[in-house]
């Protein structure tokens, strides 16, 4: 039997809220609020102003629910088709909401209100930040290090929109838009420098199950590569790497 690697509990930030702030200004921020300006731009080539442009990012604050509800628009679609497809284009977070939000309290309890809105601003950035550096933070701490982190993300992306929409007047939208995928790059990076041997194996299995299955499953293949390969990587880690998954 391996011997147990030891741990020891984080010290205390002396400003977590600061910390926060800190850790997400720089590449965080800049990927999210670039992913962003290439919304502004979508939003200023479909013919909308500032403040609702600006106002979709903040309420609905998912880049594919945003997407979806500004091509439906673009369309003609009624009310009622851009309410379904945001909530559907949002869904799928649903479960990391969930698992980030338990990541962030812990077996801290706040009012129901609070938990919506920490829920609320769980963007996909956050949740691979809590996932992937809150055993930096100790416990009791962590509810103020991701308020800070989260609005500092928030104003990025109200920022990122606004810059985008006005970049759209004078910059072609097709060039704009190519930032939307900044998040996703800085994302597949991130994960792929996880300390868990389980996210590497998922980023790795999920790119060649994905590129193999484009040509004949087409956009479903994203769908198919996130459980195929999440799934391989949950079955195999524990055998591969037993030691180094339990002890981190």
């Amino acid at each position: 039997m391996a011997d147990s690697i030891p741990t020891t509990a984080p010290s205390p930030l002396p400003h977590p809220f600061l910390s926060g702030m800190r850790d997400c200004i720089g590449v965080p921020a800049l990927g999210l609020g670039l992913t962003m300006v290439g919304f502004g731009a979508m939003c200023q080539d479909a013919g909308l102003e500032l403040l609702p442009a600006v106002g979709i990012t903040g309420l609905v604050w998912g880049i594919a629910g945003q997407v979806a509800l500004i091509e439906i628009h673009s369309g003609g679609g009624g009310l009622v088709a851009v309410f379904v497809a945001v909530a559907l284009a949002n869904l799928r977070m649903l479960p990391m909401a969930v698992t980030g939000l338990s990541a962030v309290l812990g077996n801290r309890r706040i009012p129901y209100l609070g938990r919506l809105a920490l829920m609320q601003a769980m963007a996909i950035t956050c949740w691979v930040q809590m996932m992937t550096r809150a055993d930096h933070v100790p416990p009791p701490q962590r509810v103020t290090y991701y308020i800070g982190f989260a609005l500092t993300l928030f104003m990025a992306g109200l920022i990122g929109t606004a810059t985008g929409h006005e970049l759209g007047r004078v910059v072609p939208p097709a060039v704009l838009t190519v930032t939307i995928f900044m998040t996703p790059l800085y994302l597949l990076l991130l994960i792929s420098g996880a300390r868990q041997w389980i996210n590497r194996l998922s980023v790795a299995f999920g790119v060649a199950i994905g590129v193999g299955l484009f040509p004949t499953l087409g956009d479903w293949a994203v769908i198919a590569a996130g459980l195929v390969g999440g799934t391989i990587a949950f079955l195999i880690s524990p055998k591969l790497f037993p030691e180094r998954d339990t002890d981190q």
